[in-house]
């Protein structure tokens, strides 16, 4: 049903028009009346009617006056005007101001129900092509995420001066501008995710990381970006008095979503300091980085914070006492499955932190903490299968010759590396079988109008989120993308090669409507089915 609000002085003229017509009848809801302009505008402002039927000469506000405050304010509303013989001069300004439709005096219900019936059509259709505007751009949301995702990418890394930062977000529909900003980085996983695999498909991951997004959606003041397979970043904006308390309520809100999925997902987050312009971001992200690779040393903080990690430094100085604290292997190989390599100082920093200055400044202990390092790397490559080749080699072996932190440090960071690319090499091969195997389903089944992100990753047993960013880094489409281009080179072949109606072709490549076929077609291809079919549409 669409709304409709009527506008008219005479008491008589408004009370035939409400009584007269069966407003259900024909596809509307009668909301209210008033007797001009002035009365009838907050009325207005809080119905916010589909249609507007509305006098031109009225007492107080006459109706060019309304018909200007509301077609800036709601543009979308039809509006028809009632207007006498005499009132041709106003009816032609009404007309230049968009009105859709005009009514003569006296009014009779012929011309009404003619003039409603008209709209109500012009309206539906309007309705139909707006929701395929918003199917389509709810289809295109994850090619939007991927190139947001590289975007963000710039920014942190200090790529894009402050006016390409600017354009840029103004080109993708970003409103990026703010007084102040923050960062706030969280990770979701399954609880059992090994990086040296795809992460496998749980309903419990792919609600939460479903809940946690829906946070998002329509907030200007909390941009959210993808990082990698595993963390997102949202980036915070406010005014100097609101940044701290919009980045404590953005974690909250992200924290009860994660907690109500008990124990089967993982999720840390950390925040950055607010920072009063975009130029400083790079420096906000590292900090909220290095706070977040501190889940690994510490699994149980799952909010972790500068304050939990000065605490936690506290309570490890006072553990190690004079011979230090041993090194905890779950800790680095925790490190090793899912760690990337712009986290590895990070971490060999705080393992370092961990077991006590005394430690590494003795020279035995020095070694080691390279061998423990050494043999965790050892034992993770063989737990995934890896060549461990490179590794055996002697410049991987821990010898003598370490015996100062600095030394330690470095070579820490060969033998983590190296085992990360080691792992990642693995992680990639796996990685090519199921994307094979993803694509196979999609070419299997594109003619399925059920057929979606979520019901393919459950077709290779992986989640949607790992499906989708891998997707698009190795195949150079978001997967949505190729099922909607499989589908459209499959109904070209059949306009071109049968004699099937439209119709019939939208349903064989999966489209249950066929207007929305038309509107999908003529968006991929440049052209509409039909002139596809002639021979007359220029293609993209």
């Amino acid at each position: 049903m669409f709304k409709v609000f009527l506008v008219e002085d005479e008491n008589v003229v408004r009370e035939g028009i409400r009584r007269n017509i069966q407003w259900e009848q024909y596809g509307f809801h009668y909301t209210g009346d008033a007797s001009d302009g002035e009365l009838a505008l907050p009325m207005i402002r809080e119905i916010q009617p589909d249609l507007l039927i509305t006098d031109i000469k009225m007492p107080f506000m006459d109706g060019l006056t309304l018909i200007k405050l509301v077609r800036d304010e709601l543009p979308r509303t039809k509006i028809v005007i009632i207007s006498g013989y005499d009132d041709f001069t106003y009816a032609q300004q009404a007309i230049r101001m968009g009105v859709d439709q005009y009514l003569l005096k006296p009014i009779t219900k012929d011309k009404l129900v003619g003039i409603l019936a008209e709209l109500h059509k012009k309206m539906m259709e309007e309705r139909q092509q707006q929701e395929y505007i918003e199917h389509f751009r709810r289809e295109a949301q994850e090619y939007e995420n991927f190139s947001r995702r590289r975007f963000f990418e710039r920014i942190v890394t200090g790529a894009l001066s402050e006016s390409e930062i600017i354009n840029t977000a103004e080109s993708m529909n970003i409103d990026i501008c703010a007084p102040f900003y923050n960062i706030v980085l969280f990770s979701l996983s399954s609880a059992e995710y090994d990086g040296s695999m795809p992460e496998s498909y749980t309903d419990d991951l792919a609600a939460v990381q479903d809940e946690v997004t829906k946070l998002f959606i329509g907030r200007s003041d909390l941009i959210l970006f993808r990082w990698n397979i595993t963390t997102y970043a949202v980036l915070v904006k406010g005014s100097q008095d609101e940044i701290e308390s919009k980045t404590i309520n953005c974690i909250k809100s992200i924290r009860d979503r994660c907690t109500a999925a008990g124990n089967d997902v993982g999720w840390y987050i950390a925040r950055g300091t607010p920072v009063p312009r975009l130029s400083a971001l790079p420096a906000c992200f590292a900090e909220a980085s290095r706070i977040l690779a501190y889940r690994y040393i510490c699994p149980e903080e799952h909010i972790l914070t500068e304050a939990s990690i000065r605490n936690l430094r506290k309570n490890n100085d006072f553990q190690a006492g004079t011979y230090g604290k041993e090194i905890d292997l779950e800790h680095i190989r925790k490190f090793l499955s899912s760690g990337t390599e712009q986290e590895i100082d990070d971490f060999i920093e705080q393992v370092l932190q961990n077991v006590g200055e005394r430690v590494v400044s003795t020279a035995l202990l020095c070694r080691y903490m390279a061998m423990t390092v050494y043999f965790a790397a050892v034992k993770y490559l063989d737990l995934i299968g890896s060549s461990m080749d490179t590794i055996w080699s002697a410049d991987f072996w821990p010898n003598d010759s370490i015996s100062t932190a600095e030394e330690v440090r470095n070579y820490a960071r060969q033998v983590i590396k190296r085992t990360i690319v080691l792992r990642d090499c693995e992680s990639t091969r796996q990685q090519h079988v199921l994307l094979k195997q993803a694509m196979d389903f999609i070419n299997q089944n594109y003619s399925d109008p059920s057929i979606s992100l979520d019901k393919v990753a459950k077709s290779v047993n992986i989640s949607p989120n790992y499906l989708s960013a891998v997707f698009s880094q190795e195949v150079g489409q978001t997967l949505t993308e190729y099922i909607t281009s499989r589908r459209i080179h499959e109904a070209k072949n059949m306009l071109r090669n049968t004699d099937l109606r439209l119709s019939e072709i939208a349903f064989a490549v999966g489209y249950k409507d066929p207007h929305y076929f038309s509107f999908v077609f003529k968006k991929v291809s440049g052209c509409t089915p039909s002139e596809y079919r002639r021979g007359t549409g220029s293609e993209h």
